[in-house]
């Protein structure tokens, strides 16, 4: 069984949430047994911004709720939008508390830049451009799914250093306004950056028949003749444990929860993938990735 590092996960979102609610140990009743069955040892885990709370205090239960657990795991902490970090200040007492990594946005427009929600024209602010220099400066990685394609062409065009898209499939292959066009994917190519393939059923394919494994390997497959396999990871995005998990919000018909992910290794090896590309999807390219920015993950 093949080791995953995922690229893209809301366990941390889950723990906070989940403790604020009274579970004692939400990483053992939620996470444990299925992170163990897919053999996934690590990846990138985030809260995320979709509404205005205090992200300091939050971030802080879940660390405390994964303590237990820490030393098993090879984890990035990551934020999925920056609307709740309001100041340069506030974003150093986030990176001071371990953070690595981020977006700017979830799919709204804010005070950085804008999501895929917000008007087409708004990109990049100022002061975005000063949260993308501290990022640079410290190492962290910059993430730019959920950008719309002004903000995404703006950070492309700003930072220097690789730049990832960590949950985001082929616009072509599925019109989902959160997936990437052939052209965003060649620009994350020149930045020498990467790209989560999703598993969430909607990104995958309009098509029930589709919305399977089958169909996201499609997407690695796809991308990897864009881009070159060496720029492809797993940003799979599992949604088994959210309260709002139903069709509209879920995964994959044989992709539900992390204790199924080498699924899709035994796909990538139906359809006659190199032993070393699949390395390279499931956790080569990530530590790649870590390499090139050269994240101190000081935690």
């Amino acid at each position: 069984m093949n080791k995953i590092y995922d690229t893209h996960s809301d366990i941390f979102h889950n723990l906070f949430t989940r403790k604020d609610e009274g579970c004692i140990d939400p990483f053992e009743k939620y996470h444990l047994e299925n992170l163990t069955k897919g053999n996934i040892q690590g990846g990138i885990w985030v809260v995320y911004g979709d509404k205005d709370f205090d992200v300091y205090p939050a971030y802080k239960k879940a660390l405390d709720a994964f303590e237990p657990y820490k030393d098993k795991y090879d984890v990035i902490y990551g934020l999925e939008g920056l609307r709740n970090v309001h100041t340069l200040e506030d974003l150093k007492k986030m990176y001071n508390l371990g953070i690595r990594h981020a977006s700017l946005t979830w799919n709204e427009e804010n005070h950085l830049a804008t999501g895929v929600a917000g008007p087409a024209e708004r990109g990049l602010t100022d002061l975005g451009k000063e949260f993308l220099d501290f990022m640079q400066e410290n190492k962290m990685i910059i993430d730019v799914s959920h950008l719309n394609i002004k903000s995404f062409y703006d950070v492309c065009e700003y930072v220097k250093t690789p730049i990832i898209a960590s949950h985001s499939n082929a616009y072509t292959l599925c019109n989902h306004r959160r997936n990437l066009n052939d052209d965003q994917l060649r620009v994350l190519k020149e930045k020498g950056g990467y790209v989560g393939v999703v598993s969430a059923r909607n990104f995958v394919s309009p098509q029930n028949d589709r919305k399977t494994v089958a169909g996201l390997v499609d997407h690695i497959e796809y991308i990897a003749n864009i881009i070159g396999i060496d720029h492809v990871m797993l940003g799979l995005d599992m949604m088994d444990y959210l309260d709002d998990f139903n069709d509209h919000n879920s995964n994959l018909d044989d992709l539900v929860t992390h204790a199924d992910a080498n699924n899709v290794v035994t796909e990538m090896r139906k359809r006659g993938f190199k032993e070393e590309d699949i390395n390279k999807v499931t956790h080569e390219n990530y530590f790649e990735l870590l390499k090139k920015v050269g994240v101190k993950n000081e935690k």
